[in-house]
């Protein structure tokens, strides 16, 4: 029933096109107008609590280019924010945590969900001027990736702290994916009630992992939010991106209940489609679709024949990246309408 309710959702918002096109991050700095937008906010966080200038940012791409679906503009350290990490974006360093202390100081579900509430307000704003074949994509971070920023401080390649801290100090960081899994789950049901089509569940940093910390760390805490949204809403379309899960990808897509999965542009588009059953988004390479116009609309054109008689949603295997020519976007959106 999932995944036949995310490819209803795909042929309702794409007038029956054969496949579906939108890109992770299509909302950003390679984009002009995005920095005038942001010059009216006085930070990154702050931009992301001020509804009519995520509704500006969101609708951006869609202006732009044909694609099928508008991505609210967020971050996933939003629900962080919100449970007191007080996150600061700094520029060319990235995200900043200051932890708290006492972990059992951390806001409740409610107070969490009230700080929340303007986003909730954007996507209501979002849905009422989007075209109505045009979906509406919420997202949040995966319980592991929030909790790793969190513990880290910020982002880190080895993630050495959360993987000392779900070890040696196991009572504070159940307690903290529990919270996040609830908080979570939370947060993505106001998304759906405030009129978005389908949801995305962030993963990024679910590589270098073990299998025993993969299935407990990554793929039941999923399991559960997806289960939580499921109970209200049983056939809500979920896509999950466990990035740089490798081989896991598959008992990811096999074990968590989700609709689709997206995958990143590091595992062979042979690989994908031979191992996993589910509907597919991705997984052309962000940095060739920057810097090299004629790859990328080659690579492409494989991804597309590869998955032509699959369910599948053209996307990139990570987010847009900032230098990355308008052009480009703009060739591969019409390639792929055009295929």
């Amino acid at each position: 029933m999932e995944k036949e309710g995310l490819v209803k959702v795909i042929k309702e918002r794409t007038k029956g096109r054969r496949k579906s096109i939108w890109l992770m991050r299509q909302a950003g700095r390679y984009l002009p107008e995005y920095h005038k937008v942001v010059q009216k906010s006085a930070n990154f966080i702050s931009l992301c609590y001020t509804p009519d200038l995520v509704e500006e940012l969101t609708l951006q791409p869609i202006k732009r280019f044909n694609l099928d679906a508008a991505i609210i503009f967020s971050d996933i350290l939003v629900v962080a924010d919100a449970l007191g990490f007080n996150v600061e974006f700094i520029k060319d360093y990235g995200p900043k945590i200051h932890p708290i202390n006492d972990y059992l100081a951390l806001k409740s579900k409610e107070e969490a969900l009230d700080k929340l509430s303007p986003i909730f307000k954007a996507i209501k704003l979002v849905r009422e001027k989007l075209q109505k074949e045009k979906a509406l994509i919420g997202f949040a971070g995966g319980p592991w990736t929030v909790a790793s920023y969190i513990i880290e401080g910020g982002s880190s390649k080895q993630l050495l702290q959360i993987k000392k801290m779900c070890h040696t100090d196991k009572y504070n960081f159940k307690f903290i994916m529990e919270r996040l899994v609830d908080i979570t789950t939370a947060y993505l049901i106001k998304k759906i009630e405030s009129g978005a089509d389908i949801i995305q569940l962030f993963e990024s940093n679910a590589g270098l992992l073990t299998e025993e910390v993969f299935d407990k760390w990554i793929i039941e805490p999923t399991r559960k939010i997806v289960s939580g949204i499921r109970n209200k809403y049983p056939e809500f379309p979920i896509i999950g991106f466990p990035r740089n899960a490798g081989l896991f990808y598959t008992k990811y897509a096999t074990q968590t209940g989700i609709s689709a999965i997206s995958v990143d542009y590091s595992m062979p588009i042979s690989w994908i489609r031979n191992n996993i059953e589910l509907p597919i988004q991705g997984n052309l390479d962000p940095y060739l679709l920057a810097y090299d116009k004629a790859g990328a609309i080659e690579q492409a054109k494989k991804i597309m024949d590869c998955f032509v008689d699959k369910p599948f949603i053209f996307n990139l295997g990570h987010g847009v990246i900032p230098d990355t020519p308008v052009e480009h976007v703009e060739e591969l959106v019409k390639f792929i309408n055009n295929y």
